[in-house]
């Protein structure tokens, strides 16, 4: 199955890496995700708001999952 980052449009493979140098129109037929560099620049902004509360973690079959720790957000 092809995959498309939602955000920048560039093909991905099932761990999130670019395998298109640039983007392409949207195919309505992939299962759309999120890249490494848009994943990565998302956790950056983010991050400036509520700091160590959220953490990238890659799944067994290399899913990319963002999990929020309230208690750490609040605890700092």
């Amino acid at each position: 199955m092809v995959r498309q980052c939602a955000w920048c449009l560039c093909l991905i493979n099932s761990t999130g890496e670019h395998i298109s140098l640039a983007p392409v129109p949207k195919v309505y037929e992939a299962s759309h995700g999120i890249c490494d560099v848009c994943s990565a620049l998302w956790l950056e902004a983010v991050g400036e708001s509520i700091g160590s509360a959220l953490m990238l973690t890659q799944t067994e079959d290399g899913q990319h999952c963002v999990q929020y720790k309230p208690e750490t957000f609040l605890a700092t």
